[in-house]
């Protein structure tokens, strides 16, 4: 008997999170997926190779490699297309294999201008976007003259690196001892953006593309950690803003997506509002992490993540009106040894409480918090406003207490940055925020 023929269309998709290969699938596609092993646990990826009509292992960081598998597999399965919204360093190689086999959704020259941040503060200063002082450097060692060039304070950047790793604020001489530490943590040498230093409240901006036109899905608020890391401590959407400064974020942003030449998909984008105006921080060709898609969810009932592929197979989404507030708040305990945890179960138990994440138990070692990897997990809680939404946030965080070298910490007290604006509660350790 012969076997029935799969007319599903193809989509090989280079490190799809298991909801990306489920939603995928529920919009009436085939999918391939591509993994390097490194990336996941093996629990994590076997999740996905159970959801996969294919699964694919390469090592990412042999860049010829990863072309050739995704080469290899396009043609071996007959994917109509490439696909990849996973972490930024790689992108630009799958692209560049999905032009050359037109199956992309995407130049490879947009996607590159969006990962690498040297190349979009050359293309906002061709268009007269977002005028910012900045000097791009090979290595560390320049880093210093260029400091001095440009005059403190400055920010470092390492354009290779992601999810705010690395990224200094250098306010004084003394400051080389603290940046010199911290790349070296990382084994970074280079490259680097050295750029002015702007000052006002930061937005991240998300956005749903197609046929090059660019839908604001919404603009999310962020609560910065203290200088010089900025490491993300929580998330408002919608942010609350004036609609004439809502308007100039909006504009901004696409006009950087067009000025890219961006086409189809989600984009991240992060914008800081100085006293001149709008300023791009960043873009990035992929969805926000941080559990930001959750946000949008919870305050506008959309599902971002299945509207990528909804617009995918034909269908765009639908536009997205905020009905509640949601916040996240990330918990950032001081380091040392965990005695106990209180409170962890009245906090999941309370109304309003979308999600509850503590990445710590007793007997743990609290790592120090040097980005949004290493922070110690989080909570979500949405509400019809934002002062309902704040006090919800405020009444969890009062519940969870954490003892740390004998000394009880609540986490109210590691949320003492100004309050900017948060299924059933999990007290579990899931997956990081960015898949699930």
């Amino acid at each position: 008997m012969t076997a029935p023929v799969d007319e599903r269309p193809r989509l090989l998709m280079v490190m799809p999170y298991r909801q990306f290969v489920r939603k995928a699938q529920a919009e009436g596609f085939w999918v391939g997926a591509i993994w390097d092993p490194r990336l996941e646990s093996p629990a994590y990826l076997d999740d996905v190779r159970e959801l996969a009509d294919v699964f694919v292992t390469a090592d990412f960081r042999d860049e010829e490699l990863l072309r050739r598998t995704v080469r290899e597999t396009a043609e071996e399965h007959r994917a109509s297309v490439i696909y990849h919204i996973g972490r930024e360093e790689t992108m630009a190689a799958a692209y560049e294999v999905a032009e050359e086999l037109g199956a992309e959704v995407n130049p490879a020259a947009a996607v590159r201008l969006l990962t690498d941040k040297h190349a979009m503060r050359d293309l906002l200063a061709a268009h007269g976007l977002s005028p910012v002082s900045f000097e791009a450097v090979a290595t560390r060692d320049e880093v210093p003259d260029a400091v001095r060039r440009l005059g403190r304070p400055v920010v470092v950047k390492p354009t290779a690196l992601a999810g705010s790793r690395g990224v200094f604020l250098w306010r004084e001489e003394a400051d080389l001892a603290a940046w010199t530490a911290l790349v070296e943590e990382y084994g970074y040498d280079g490259p680097f953006l050295v750029e002015e230093y702007l000052r006002g409240p930061e937005y991240s901006v998300e956005t749903l593309s197609r046929d090059g036109l660019h839908q604001v899905v919404g603009i999310t608020e962020k609560v910065l950690g203290a200088p010089p890391l900025f490491v993300e401590v929580g998330h408002v959407h919608p942010a609350p803003l004036p609609a004439e400064r809502r308007l100039a974020i909006e504009e901004l942003t696409t006009d950087l997506l067009t000025a890219c030449g961006y086409r189809f998909g989600p984009a991240h984008t992060e914008v800081i509002w100085t006293e001149a105006g709008p300023r791009v921080v960043e873009s990035q060709a992929r969805l926000g992490g941080d559990r930001i898609p959750r946000l949008v969810e919870l305050a506008t009932g959309l599902d971002i993540e299945q509207a990528i592929f909804a617009g995918l197979a034909g269908t765009p989404a639908a536009p997205a009106t905020a009905t509640a507030t949601a916040v996240v708040r990330f918990f950032t305990f001081p380091p040392g040894h965990v005695d106990e945890i209180r409170g962890l179960d009245k906090a999941a138990g309370l109304d309003h409480v979308d999600e509850l994440i503590l990445r710590l138990a007793p007997g743990d070692t609290v790592p120090e918090v040097r980005d949004s990897k290493s922070r110690h997990g989080h909570v979500i809680v949405s509400d019809a406003t934002p002062e309902q939404a704040h006090d919800r946030c405020a009444e969890a965080l009062a519940a969870i207490e954490v003892v740390v070298d004998g000394v009880p910490v609540r986490a109210d007290s590691l949320a003492k940055a100004p309050e900017t604006a948060v299924r059933a509660p999990s007290v579990t350790t899931p997956p990081t925020p960015e898949r699930h």
